[in-house]
C-alpha cells in the first residue's frame, strides 16, 4: 500500500498538551469560588494579624482617657473598652497570635498524623493496630483538660511551645483520614507495579500513596487548624490561655480579648461582638477551603465541580515538552472519518451539548440559591434565638443612678498596683488636698498633693523609715492648719526577703508639699515580736496630732490605742489603750471637732459591734457607746489564729470599714453591715457632741431587688455643714456583679440626697473584694482596697481604686470633683 503523502491535512499530527496534576487541580480550584474567596479573606485575616506592630492605631495595652468605654467611631472603629483601649489594636493582636499558633499546629500536626496514618494504612498488621490503639487512646483523652496540664508541667512559655502542645494532641484526625486512603491505595495496580519493580517502602509511600492521598489530607488538615484556633480561643476565654497561664503577655489571644471585655456588661456589645467576628471569619473560610481543597485535589470524589473548557487547549505547539500523536503509515484520513463518522449528524451535537451545558448551570444556580436561602434561614433562626435569649434570659446591667462627676481622673499614674486610698484637706486652705495610697510594685507609700481644688495632682513616692524597710500598707493622712502635712502608715524591715510577722507604725511629716519629710516610729513594740496595724491620724485644732491604731499587747491581746505629738511629729507620747472593755477592737478612724483636745473614735469589736469613743482631754480618758449592732460580727475570728492574735485587719477583717466625721455639733459615724441575707447595707448614726443617739439607718432610697452597697467614706464640708458620703452600690446588676461608686450628701444624717455616680464606668464587684483580701505587700497582683474622701467648699472630692484590668499590674488611684448642685434636694429616710 502506498503511503500518503505527509504534509497538510494527509499528514495530521495530533499535538495535545500535558498539563500536569498540580496544574489540572489549580483549575479545578478556581472554579470553586466559595473556596477561593475565603482562600483570599483568609490570607488577609492572617497578615492583618501577623502585621499588627504595624497596622494597629494603637498598642494592645495603650489607654486613651478619652474614649473610655466610647463605641465605635472614625478614630476607634471597632469603639473602646472601659479603660480606653483600641478594641481594633487588640483584636490585630489577637489574630497574630492565633494565626501563629494555627501555622504552627497544623505543620506539626499535619507531619505526625501523616506519618502514622501512612505507616499504619500501608503496612497493616501488628504496625497498624500499635499506631491506632495508639491514636484512639489520645482520642478518649479530654483535649482541654490534656492541654492545660500539659502547659503547665511542660513550661510552654512561648507560642512555639504552645503550638507543640496543641499539635501532639490534634494530629489523631488527620492520622485516621489517610490511614483509610492508604489501606485503599495499597491494593492498587500502580502499586504491585511498582513494588513489583523494586521499589522500596518508602518509595512508594512517599511517590504513589501520599500523592494519591493529598486530598482528603488537605480536608483533614484544614479542618484540624480550624479546630485548633477555636481551642485556643476558648481557652484564652475561660482565663486559662497561654498568654496569662504560660506567660505570653507580648502574644495576647483572642481570647483574652473576649473575656476582658464581657466582664464589662451586655450593653458593652461592640467588646464581644467586633473581637469574635474575626474567629467566625476564619472558621468558616477554612471550611470552604477545605472543602475546595477536597474537591479539586481528589478528582475521584463525587462532590467535583465541572471541568473547565480551559482544562481541553487547542491543538498548538507550545515551548516545552508537547504530546506528539502520529497516525501510523497505513491509516489515511478518510479511513479515519469513515471509522469516526457518528451516527447522527454533526449539527444535532451542538444544541445537545448547549442543552446539557446550561441544564448543568442552571441546576448549579439553583443548588447555590438554595443553599445562601438555607444559610439565611438558619442565621435569622440563630438571631431570633439569641435575641430572645438575651431579652429574657439575660440580666442587663444598668444603673439607675444618673452620673454627675467632673474632672474624673488617673491621679497616681504610677506603675504597678495602687491601693488602699485616704485624702484629707486643708482646715485652712479649700483649695489644697493631701491624699496616700500603697505603692505595691516599689513597694513604699505614694502621697499626692493638690493645690488648686482637686483640678491637678502630683504624685510621688513618700520616704520610708530607712533603706531596709518598706511599706506595709494602710495609710492614712491630716492636714494641719498652716499646712503641715500628715500620712501613717505601717512598715515592716525586709519585707522583700522573707516574711516578717511584725510590722510597725510610722507617721511621716512634712511642712509643706516641697519640704522635707520627717519620719519616725512612733512607739518601740509592747512584746517580741509585736505588731502594729491599721492606724487612723487626724489634728485639732490646736496643731496636735493623734494616732490611733490596732496593737498587741501579748501574743493573745490586740487592742486600739492611742498616740499625740505636740511638736510636727518629731516626738510621740508612749500609747495608752482607749478602753480595756472594748474587745478585739479594729479599724479605727479618729476625728476632731470642737475644742482643743476634743477628739472621737470609731471602730468595729466583738462586743458592741461599731462603737464609738469621744475624749475631751487629749485622749487620756474616753467615753464609749455603741454606734450601731452587726448582725453577722466577726471582729474576733478575723484577727484570731486559735488563740493568738495577729495583724493585716484591712486584708482579713475587710467590710465594715467604720469612718468617723464631725461637723457642726453632731457626730457621724458611717458603716457597712452584712445582713442575715448576705447582702451588704451602708448605715450611718448619728450623735450630738456628747454622744446622745439621734437617729440610725441606712444611706439611700430601699431597693426593690437585692443589691450591695459597700466599703463606705464619709468627710464633711466645713464651710457648707454638708454631710458626705460615697460607697460601691450594684443596684442595676440583678446577679450584683457590677458596682457603681456612688455619692450622696445630707443634711443632718438622715435625709440623703438622691446618690449619683462619680463615673459611669463600673467595677466587678468579685474582682474588689477579692483582691482586697489579698492586698497586702509581697501579693504583686492584689489591688482594690478601701476608699477615701475629703469636701470643701461645696464640692466633694472621692478617690477610688480602678480595679477593671489586672492583666499587667497597672491600677490607678481615680480621683473625681462633685459639685453639691449636681445632687437634688435630700429625700425622706427610708
Amino acid at each position: 500500500m502506498a503511503s500518503a503523502p505527509r504534509g497538510g491535512l494527509d499528514d495530521p499530527e495530533f499535538a495535545g498538551e500535558a498539563r500536569s496534576y498540580w496544574s489540572r487541580a489549580f483549575g479545578r480550584f478556581l472554579q470553586h469560588r466559595f473556596a477561593v474567596a475565603s482562600l483570599v479573606i483568609l490570607v488577609l485575616i492572617f497578615a492583618a494579624g501577623l502585621l499588627a506592630s504595624r497596622l494597629a492605631p494603637y498598642g494592645y495595652q495603650e489607654v486613651n482617657l478619652h474614649a473610655l468605654n466610647s463605641g465605635p467611631s472614625w478614630s476607634h472603629p471597632f469603639g473602646a473598652d472601659q479603660l480606653g483601649r483600641d478594641y481594633l489594636s487588640r483584636t490585630l493582636f489577637g489574630i497574630g497570635t492565633s494565626a501563629q499558633v494555627a501555622l504552627l499546629v497544623g505543620f506539626l500536626a499535619c507531619l505526625i498524623g501523616t506519618t502514622v496514618g501512612a505507616l499504619a494504612g500501608y503496612y497493616g498488621g501488628l504496625v497498624d493496630n500499635v499506631l491506632m490503639r495508639l491514636t484512639d487512646l489520645l482520642l478518649t483523652l479530654p483535649v482541654l483538660a490534656v492541654v492545660l496540664l500539659a502547659a503547665a508541667f511542660l513550661h510552654a512559655d512561648t507560642a512555639q511551645k504552645a503550638a507543640v502542645v496543641l499539635g501532639c494532641l490534634l494530629w489523631t484526625s488527620v492520622a485516621r483520614v489517610l490511614r483509610a486512603s492508604a489501606l485503599a491505595l495499597r491494593e492498587k495496580e500502580f502499586v504491585d507495579s511498582a513494588r513489583a519493580s523494586g521499589a522500596s517502602d518508602l518509595r512508594i509511600i512517599m511517590r504513589h500513596v501520599l500523592p494519591n492521598a493529598i486530598g482528603p489530607l488537605a480536608a483533614a488538615t484544614s479542618l484540624m487548624i480550624a479546630t485548633a484556633i477555636v481551642l485556643e480561643v476558648t481557652i484564652a476565654y475561660l482565663g486559662f490561655g497561654f498568654s496569662s497561664l504560660a506567660g505570653l503577655q507580648a502574644k495576647p489571644s483572642i481570647g483574652d480579648v473576649l473575656r476582658q471585655a464581657q466582664t464589662e456588661g451586655y450593653a458593652h456589645w461592640w467588646g464581644i461582638t467586633f473581637p469574635g467576628l474575626p474567629i467566625v471569619l476564619i472558621v468558616v473560610a477554612i471550611s470552604f477551603v477545605a472543602e475546595g481543597l477536597r474537591d479539586s485535589l481528589d478528582p475521584t470524589s463525587g462532590s467535583n465541580r465541572r471541568f473547565s473548557a480551559k482544562a481541553f487547549r487547542p491543538r498548538r505547539r507550545r515551548r516545552g515538552r508537547t504530546l506528539q500523536i502520529r497516525a501510523p503509515e497505513w491509516v489515511t484520513l478518510d479511513r479515519v472519518r469513515q471509522v469516526a463518522r457518528p451516527r447522527w449528524s454533526l449539527p444535532s451535537i451542538v444544541p445537545a451539548r448547549k442543552s446539557a451545558r446550561s441544564e448543568y448551570a442552571g441546576s448549579r444556580r439553583r443548588a447555590t440559591m438554595k443553599f445562601g436561602l438555607e444559610a439565611l434561614a438558619i442565621a435569622a433562626l440563630i438571631g431570633a434565638v439569641a435575641g430572645s435569649i438575651y431579652h429574657f434570659g439575660v440580666h442587663h446591667a444598668r444603673s439607675p443612678w444618673t452620673t454627675a462627676g467632673s474632672n474624673v481622673q488617673a491621679i497616681s499614674r504610677a506603675r504597678g498596683a495602687q491601693t488602699e486610698v485616704a485624702v484629707a484637706v486643708a482646715p485652712d486652705d479649700p483649695q489644697r488636698f493631701f491624699a496616700a495610697s500603697n505603692d505595691s510594685l516599689l513597694p513604699q507609700i505614694r502621697v499626692y498633693d493638690s493645690d488648686d481644688g482637686g483640678r491637678t495632682w502630683t504624685s510621688r513616692v513618700a520616704p520610708g523609715l530607712t533603706a531596709s524597710t518598706c511599706a506595709w500598707g494602710d495609710p492614712s493622712v491630716a492636714v494641719a492648719s498652716g499646712g503641715r502635712q500628715y500620712v501613717a502608715f505601717v512598715e515592716k524591715s525586709i519585707c522583700r526577703k522573707g516574711i516578717d510577722l511584725a510590722p510597725y507604725l510610722v507617721v511621716a511629716s512634712r511642712p509643706g508639699p516641697n519640704a522635707a519629710w520627717i519620719v519616725r516610729r512612733v512607739a518601740p513594740p509592747a512584746i517580741q515580736d509585736g505588731f502594729d496595724d491599721k492606724p487612723a491620724i487626724t489634728v485639732d485644732g490646736a496643731g496636735r496630732v493623734y494616732v490611733a491604731w490596732s496593737r498587741s499587747l501579748s501574743l493573745t491581746y490586740e487592742t486600739t490605742v492611742l498616740s499625740s505629738s505636740t511638736d510636727g511629729g518629731r516626738t510621740w507620747s508612749p500609747p495608752h489603750v482607749v478602753d480595756r472593755g472594748l474587745s478585739y477592737p479594729q479599724w479605727v478612724s479618729a476625728a476632731t471637732g470642737g475644742a482643743a483636745g476634743t477628739i472621737y473614735l470609731a471602730g468595729v469589736d466583738a462586743r458592741l459591734g461599731v462603737w464609738l469613743a469621744r475624749s475631751t482631754d487629749g485622749g487620756r480618758h474616753f467615753t464609749v457607746r455603741q454606734a450601731a449592732p452587726l448582725a453577722l460580727n466577726n471582729a474576733a475570728s478575723c484577727v484570731r489564729n486559735g488563740k493568738y492574735v495577729f495583724a493585716q485587719q484591712a486584708i482579713s477583717c475587710l467590710g465594715t470599714n467604720p469612718t468617723v466625721t464631725v461637723g457642726h455639733g453632731r457626730i457621724y459615724v458611717m458603716y457597712a453591715s452584712l445582713a442575715p441575707n448576705r447582702t451588704w447595707d451602708v448605715g450611718v448614726a448619728v450623735f450630738d457632741a456628747k454622744l446622745r443617739p439621734l437617729w440610725r439607718g441606712r444611706i439611700g432610697p430601699a431597693e426593690k431587688k437585692p443589691a450591695d452597697q459597700f466599703w463606705p467614706a464619709s468627710a464633711v464640708d466645713a464651710q457648707t455643714g454638708e454631710l458626705w458620703a460615697c460607697f460601691y452600690d450594684t443596684t442595676g446588676d440583678s446577679e450584683r456583679k457590677q458596682a457603681w461608686f456612688l455619692c450622696s450628701r445630707s443634711r443632718d444624717g438622715r435625709h440623703w440626697a438622691v446618690p449619683v455616680r462619680v463615673t459611669r464606668q463600673p467595677e466587678n464587684a468579685f474582682v474588689l473584694w477579692a483582691d482586697a483580701i489579698r492586698a497586702g505587700f509581697g501579693d504583686d497582683i492584689a489591688y482594690g482596697g478601701y476608699t477615701g474622701l475629703a469636701a470643701a467648699a461645696g464640692i466633694a472630692h472621692p478617690m477610688w481604686i480602678d480595679a477593671r484590668d489586672r492583666s499587667h499590674l497597672d491600677q490607678e488611684i481615680f480621683g473625681a470633683r462633685l459639685p453639691s448642685a449636681a445632687l437634688s434636694a435630700a429625700a425622706p429616710p427610708p
